[in-house]
């Protein structure tokens, strides 16, 4: 039986593990934090696609972006753009949905008041409330993606205000804060509640575990 108890109690450790860096941005999503550089790789086939649609519709490349959350519960690398008039960034990742499509692309706009609107190419589950909009288009043209993206600012910028500017790096970092505190925050919840809901289980087996062995080494 003590075998059994180790043994379950260090399979229960390892999923805490395992499952634990992503349950914990289910309690604290704002824990994400998001670096920026200049440099970067090169682009991938389908980010150079990307900027091909973007470019010409005045957007800029800022550089590269990383987020991520403690021990790695989240790793997110994309190419950052801008329209800074527009207040819109672009964050190009390096996949595309599809073999043979522009790379999975979103467009965000945040507000003064900590209201965020997310509008992407790739599918995304849909979300909206007094703290912004998020919008999955999967299978639409990225230029169409980027008009609706607009008209979504638009309509929120009656309630919220005019969006904030998009102009640099420091900005897009600043927008990333944003959007993990709001609206983004409630997204990654409701991604990694499984997560969050399997450490829970193994940290129970485990107490049970480390009980029971306890008490089997103090009976008599």
């Amino acid at each position: 039986m003590t075998i059994l108890l180790a043994l379950a109690g260090f399979y229960a450790a390892m999923m805490i593990l395992r499952y634990g860096r992503r349950g914990v941005l289910a309690v604290a999503p704002s824990l994400v934090s998001s670096r920026s550089t200049p440099g970067g790789p090169l682009p991938t086939e389908a980010q150079g696609a990307a900027a091909a649609v973007l470019v010409p519709r005045g957007f800029r490349r800022l550089g590269s972006r990383v987020e991520d959350g403690p021990l790695r519960g989240l790793m997110l690398r994309s190419e950052a753009y801008a329209q800074g008039d527009g207040g819109v960034f672009a964050d190009v990742f390096e996949m595309p949905p599809r073999p043979g499509d522009v790379a999975r692309v979103q467009f965000l706009s945040t507000f003064p008041d900590g209201a965020a609107a997310l509008t992407a190419n790739h599918a995304r589950a849909a979300r909206s409330g007094r703290r912004g909009e998020v919008t999955g288009l999967p299978g639409v043209a990225l230029e169409q993606v980027l008009e609706i993206h607009r008209r979504t600012v638009a309509r929120l910028s009656a309630v919220h205000g005019p969006a904030l500017p998009a102009p640099d790096l420091a900005g897009r970092d600043a927008a990333a804060r944003a959007w993990y505190r709001g609206i983004g925050g409630q997204e990654l919840r409701s991604r990694f509640a499984v997560y969050l809901g399997n450490t829970l289980v193994a940290a129970a087996v485990l107490a049970y575990c480390l009980a029971s062995l306890v008490r089997s080494r103090s009976a008599p």
